[in-house]
């Protein structure tokens, strides 16, 4: 009565925010169902591409980046998962198989393969070797999420010549 449902089955999707909803209207079959679902999915990836990848590793600097090399033209209900479970704690990116200067300059051989930057600016980073399941990747990426990048502090290069360092950095001549 409460949400006017008047005949059964019916599915109902719930938006993540506010009381509305929708009535699915699809074939009543698993993988129509599934994908209904995954679309309705909050996402918090990025698509990468070879334009976007030096905003998107300057972007959360204090957060590590994620990304999976994929062939998928969607971005996976698991990847979309996993990004809202550590949304603030990780960045999360996708590179899609036809990106293939992205892909060779990471070296990847295999689709799909997720991997935790760790030289971004060298594309280098740890690849994920277990099954693409929610406990594994997990397991992998946990202690990323919970440790910060620590940042470089950068010198300008200019030093004040004071007394003492005249007296150990210039000659007598």
């Amino acid at each position: 009565e409460e949400f006017s449902v008047r005949e059964t089955p019916t599915i109902l999707f719930f938006h993540e925010v506010g009381d509305e909803h929708e009535i699915y209207k699809g074939q009543k079959l698993w993988e129509k169902i599934f994908q209904f679902g995954a679309s309705k999915m909050q996402s918090f990836v990025r698509v990468i591409n070879k334009d976007n990848y030096g905003d998107f590793i300057t972007s959360n600097p204090s957060n590590h980046k994620v990304l999976l090399f994929t062939s998928k033209k969607t971005t996976p209900p698991l990847l979309k998962a996993i990004s809202k479970h550590y949304q603030g704690k990780l960045y999360f990116g996708e590179v899609r198989q036809s990106e293939s200067e992205l892909v060779q300059k990471f070296g990847i051989t295999k689709i799909p393969t997720l991997i935790v930057l760790s030289e971004p600016e060298n594309y280098k980073g740890v690849v994920y070797e277990g099954a693409l399941n929610r406990d594994g990747i997990e397991k992998f990426i946990n202690k990323y999420a919970y440790e910060t990048i620590k940042q470089e502090v950068k010198s300008s290069g200019v030093k004040e010549l004071t007394k003492e360092l005249y007296k150990t950095e210039c000659n007598q001549n």
